[in-house]
């Protein structure tokens, strides 16, 4: 859960992406970052479906169809057998297999589980990856601007590489692939998106009458 959710966090670091504050890095790379940045902090609320593919070593990959509704700190992350809420305090997890949500603050589950944009952005701000653009790549039938990341210690980082396919066209990330140093890879694909949806409130709070008959298993300090 946590790789799955760090895949889709990645997607959205692009929204609170400072490229000034990166140095030694590559200027086109940097000028479509920037452009994608501006783009998704032009609007108050975004909606993407997606494909979440992820590759164990000598597996079958596991593939999820999900969606991801977010509103400035709240988000609301449907994976089928999971959906993860948070009203930008608290977060709740709901999982299917078990029936039972868990309810964690917000600050301290991102932390652990790389979901926040901000937490993301983090890692290149603190210069332990280094970009550049490489060209364009096509993806069924689609070319994107492929933009490589590359940790600067590969030794400190779980990650070989990550992969970025923005499509310049709609200024919006279209693929994200997360290459882990113990051979799985993690792939996003952006299938559609709305931008500036008037979503309900409710869509980002948790209430136990959808989730009839669930444990919750409340682990916030306060």
């Amino acid at each position: 859960m946590k790789r799955f959710l760090l895949a889709i966090a990645c997607v959205f670091f692009l929204s609170q992406f400072s490229p000034t504050s990166l140095f030694g890095q590559d200027p086109v790379a940097k000028q479509m970052l920037e452009s994608v940045k501006e783009n998704i902090e032009s609007e108050s609320s975004w909606k993407f479906s997606f494909e979440l593919k992820v590759r164990f070593p000598e597996m079958e990959p596991d593939i999820i169809e999900g969606t991801l509704h977010q509103k400035g700190d709240q988000f609301r992350v449907d994976l089928g057998e999971q959906i993860v809420i948070s009203d930008g305090e608290s977060i709740w997890t709901w999982i299917k297999d078990f029936n039972e949500v868990q309810i964690t603050e917000y600050e301290d589950d991102l932390d652990e589980m790389f979901m926040s944009p901000a937490q993301i952005v983090q890692m290149y701000e603190s210069g332990k990856y280094e970009y550049q653009h490489s060209g364009k790549q096509t993806l069924d039938g689609k070319a994107y601007d492929f933009i490589e990341m590359k940790p600067t210690d590969p030794r400190a980082s779980d990650y070989v590489k990550i992969n970025l396919l923005l499509d310049m066209d709609n200024r919006v990330p279209g693929y994200v692939a997360i290459i882990a140093r113990n051979g799985t890879v993690y792939e996003l694909a952006i299938r559609d998106h709305q931008r500036g949806g008037d979503f309900p409130e409710n869509l980002f709070t948790f209430d136990p009458n959808d989730f009839p008959g669930a444990e919750i298993e409340d682990l916030r300090l306060n």
